[in-house]
């Protein structure tokens, strides 16, 4: 991800989440060590995710397709992608946090290996009040 992908990322970053991450914390993450990598399909950005690893663990921190290209295979391609960054980075343990409401994550994440380890109650804002996450973990 570079900082001209930005405008992409921000779009379905807003189409994806009612409350999602500002533009100033997406521009943070990329000049930062963090992971910063987009999915593109004939340039257009379809999809993003952005990890940060220390030590022997990664974090996934965001990761989402375009919902008009959900469905098709992508967000496995990416996620995939993701779990190869953090074994070249010699992470043992890939966490992440998923809406509670968020089924279809949920699904694709388990397909993955992750379980269920926890639950951050409140931890996402909605227009009309807060979700849970559930936290999910892998060893790679």
């Amino acid at each position: 991800m570079r900082l001209s992908d930005l405008d992409e990322v921000m779009r379905i970053e807003k189409k994806s989440y009612p409350i999602g991450w500002s533009k100033s914390v997406m521009r943070d993450c990329i000049k930062s060590d963090y992971h910063t990598i987009v999915l593109k399909k004939d340039k257009q950005v379809i999809g993003f995710g952005i990890i940060m690893t220390a030590l022997d663990e990664a974090h996934l921190l965001n990761m989402c397709i375009d919902s008009d290209f959900q469905g098709k295979g992508y967000g496995r391609k990416l996620l995939k992608y993701l779990k190869n960054i953090c074994l070249c980075n010699h992470c043992k343990i890939f966490l992440l946090e998923v809406r509670e409401s968020s089924l279809v994550a949920q699904s694709l994440y388990k397909s993955f290996g992750f379980k269920q380890i926890g639950l951050r109650k409140n931890y996402y804002k909605k227009p009309n009040g807060r979700e849970h996450a559930i936290v999910m973990n892998k060893s790679l």
